[in-house]
């Protein structure tokens, strides 16, 4: 019985190590992809329009025909166990005192056709 619980413990504990060192080099690959990423310039519009939209190409609103203005893209700082923190400097997260992490951008590209007749 006694070899049985040892048996048991010493598999849950390699698979433990195993695991974690996956998740490791699954991160380490993350950071080296996330360093090559370039930040592209954003623009918006003066009168905010449309809220805070951004557009990947320079030109005219859509709503108001003004000049789109380029946008200045500051980095932001989350946790990643609690993401409704949120900084503009590097630092320490207030809840759990992990190290805030750069929060990447997504951006969404839509259709032009995909949302005619019907407004969100």
């Amino acid at each position: 019985m006694k070899t049985k619980i040892l048996i048991a413990i010493l598999s849950i504990g390699l698979f433990t190590a195993s695991t974690m060192k996956a998740q490791e080099m699954d991160h380490s690959k993350m950071k080296k992809d996330t360093t090559k990423m370039e930040m592209k310039a954003m623009y918006s519009c003066p009168m905010k329009c449309e809220g805070d939209k951004k557009y990947e190409k320079l030109g005219n609103c859509p709503k108001c025909k003004m000049d789109l203005k380029k946008t200045e893209m500051k980095p932001v700082y989350t946790c990643s166990m609690h993401p409704e923190v949120v900084s503009d400097k590097k630092g320490e997260c207030p809840k759990c005192g992990m190290k805030l992490i750069e929060k990447k951008m997504e951006m969404k590209k839509e259709k032009e056709d995909s949302h005619k007749g019907h407004n969100h």
